[in-house]
């Protein structure tokens, strides 16, 4: 995004200590908070890592921050975990439609929709970019100042992705042509007809993948496969690539998702064979993080606002 995640940040800051809440963590938020926006994320860090006994909104808020700092790092996979956590500890909050809750949920929203448009998960960000703009905008009516920098970001960013995703399906569609005058050609049998066609339908799936269009991908990377058996049975460099987007599509299906981790598995040897050591490792972070993968803040909207009147 164009618009980083800076904005958003300020209004997280509790501006008042709540009964049975601690006033040394909210200060220790706030300056923790000050750090970031300064660019000082170690600091920020350092701060947090001593925050002990936070309960409530107060754990949820310093989740948050922790996911800030984490998506700061560009520790994706990390961040990711801090914002289910904080989530979770919304979810169980006593408290609900305060401002503080609809200030930690809407910036916990934005910063996962920031996350999964730097994955080129785009049609996530821009679901989840939608949630977060209803809150900000229920905020910004209730203080002008302290939200509507928010909104604005959150407003921004949906622009741009969209104009990513625009400019996604006009390279898509270059493709399609391609693919079609590739497929007229395949019928005469020849080895550089196919691989053309293959590198063509691969190059399709690869756009849906990143546009989030799991089982479009899941169907391209299919064909491709199939296409390229044509050639060769083996598995060399380039059926392991292919194979290894199919398995990150499939387990971002949740009916699909055992079939995409045992694909991905089967694939390990192979990579060990061709010593591919990015794609081995690349494999083992896929497999890692597949549970995380079925995580969907839309799931969660009922869950926060299932209380609040």
């Amino acid at each position: 995004m164009k618009i980083s995640i800076l904005n958003t940040i300020g209004p997280v800051a509790s501006a008042t200590t709540d009964a049975g809440t601690s006033p040394a963590i909210d200060s220790q938020c706030r300056e923790a908070i000050e750090l970031l926006k300064s660019g000082n994320t170690s600091g920020a860090k350092a701060i947090i890592d001593n925050i002990h006994d936070a309960k409530g909104i107060q754990l949820a808020r310093k989740q948050l921050l922790e996911m800030w700092i984490n998506t700061c790092d560009e520790d994706y996979d990390t961040a990711t975990v801090n914002g289910i956590g904080t989530l979770h500890t919304l979810v169980a909050a006593k408290q609900r439609n305060n401002v503080d809750f609809l200030s930690l949920a809407a910036t916990t929203i934005y910063i996962f929709a920031f996350i999964h448009y730097k994955n080129g998960e785009n049609k996530k960000a821009g679901k989840e970019l939608e949630k977060a703009q209803k809150l900000y905008e229920r905020l910004a009516k209730k203080d002008s100042d302290r939200f509507t920098p928010a909104l604005m970001a959150a407003v921004e960013a949906s622009t741009e992705i969209f104009k990513s995703k625009l400019k996604k399906m006009n390279i898509l569609a270059h493709y399609q042509v391609a693919t079609e005058l590739y497929e007229g050609k395949v019928s005469a049998g020849t080895t550089e007809a196919i691989d053309s066609l293959v590198d063509s339908i691969t190059a399709e799936g690869d756009i849906h993948l990143k546009m989030g269009n799991y089982r479009d991908a899941v169907r391209f990377y299919t064909k491709a496969l199939r296409y390229r058996k044509r050639i060769s049975m083996s598995t060399g460099p380039k059926e392991l690539r292919i194979s290894i987007n199919l398995g990150n599509a499939l387990i971002h299906l949740s009916n699909r998702r055992e079939a995409g981790e045992q694909l991905l598995r089967s694939m390990l040897p192979a990579a060990n064979k061709l010593e591919a050591t990015a794609e081995i490792e690349e494999i083992n972070k896929l497999l890692e993080s597949s549970d995380q993968t079925t995580f969907d803040i839309i799931s969660f909207w009922k869950k926060l606002f299932s209380k609040s009147s």
